[in-house]
């Protein structure tokens, strides 16, 4: 042992570096080599802080007019992003507007992820008739238009977020299946899954303890990229008259049909909301991209991972 570490024991403590340590050490390299992906993490913790805590940072109702105020008012001191045709403070939506957009694009893609990996696990490790189910179901929703399965939930159901969430889960899922069917497929032939099978591992254990740990890195990637996504997808259907109940604070609401027609004599109407809706889209492509290059196997001589 060297000194140094005859010293480290003497004091009681270790040479190698703690959990808190290696994982201070692994972001400060994340820092200096992404400095895209930290950007976008920035703008994302700030966007969700600004969502989270939109009643303490000078807001008011959303939903409410404001007597005092002008209809179409332009931006100032009292409204920062002016105020829209209902007399409604602009800034105010926009902050409020965050929570229901991060909400169908965070709630979406964990319903994703998590059917997709239960189903991609199923299919690529038991194969047979179980893989020829799935697969066969997973061919008749990706032959019908994503945007119809929207347009038949959010017309059959309601305009919910919950409703959001689960149509646009429904369609991301089949896409996913596919995804990380592949991997379990090559990971079933590993030699430590037939390692495992030998000793007298069960099935479950071994999709659970080996072949799911294996699939950690393209999930994490997935759910990045399919986060803007999602977000992207329910501006699409709320463009369409067919989102989120009109007067919902939401970014995507507020680029709708009800303030269209106001774009051209108020440019704060689409400036703002759409500067946020493109920003926070940015964001995340901008990490999912970054995550994508540190769990790259090609790059894990970098020592990022």
């Amino acid at each position: 042992m060297t000194s140094a570490e005859e010293v480290a024991g003497s004091l009681g403590l270790e040479a190698r570096p703690n959990a808190a340590r290696r994982a201070l050490t692994a972001l400060g390299r994340f820092v200096r080599t992404q400095p895209l992906g930290t950007v976008g993490a920035i703008i994302i913790i700030v966007m969700i802080v600004g969502s989270v805590f939109a009643g303490q940072l000078n807001t008011v109702d959303p939903k409410t007019s404001i007597r005092e105020a002008a209809a179409l008012d332009a931006p100032s001191g009292d409204h920062f992003f002016g105020t829209d045709r209902s007399r409604r403070d602009v800034w105010s939506r926009v902050l409020y507007g965050g929570r229901p957009t991060l909400t169908i694009g965070f709630g979406a893609v964990a319903v994703t992820i998590a059917a997709a990996v239960i189903l991609a696990l199923a299919a690529g490790f038991l194969g047979g008739l179980v893989d020829i189910i799935i697969s066969r179901l997973i061919e008749i929703i990706i032959a019908v238009p994503g945007i119809l399965w929207l347009l038949m939930f959010t017309t059959a159901i309601d305009r919910s977020v919950q409703t959001l969430v689960f149509s646009i889960a429904f369609t991301f899922t089949p896409i996913a299946i596919r995804l990380f069917r592949g991997n379990v497929i090559q990971e079933r032939s590993v030699t430590y899954v037939e390692a495992a099978r030998v000793i007298g591992a069960s099935g479950g254990r071994i999709m659970l303890r080996h072949i799911l740990p294996n699939l950690a890195p393209l999930v994490i990637v997935a759910a990045s990229i399919t986060i803007p996504a999602a977000m992207l997808t329910e501006a699409s259907i709320t463009f369409l008259g067919l989102g989120l109940e009109p007067g919902t604070p939401s970014w995507a609401q507020d680029l709708g049909p009800s303030n269209r027609p106001f774009f051209r004599l108020a440019w704060w109407l689409v400036i703002f909301p759409g500067a946020a809706l493109a920003l926070a889209v940015l964001a995340f492509n901008f990490f999912g991209d970054s995550i994508r290059d540190v769990l790259d196997p090609r790059l894990r001589g970098s020592g990022l991972i």
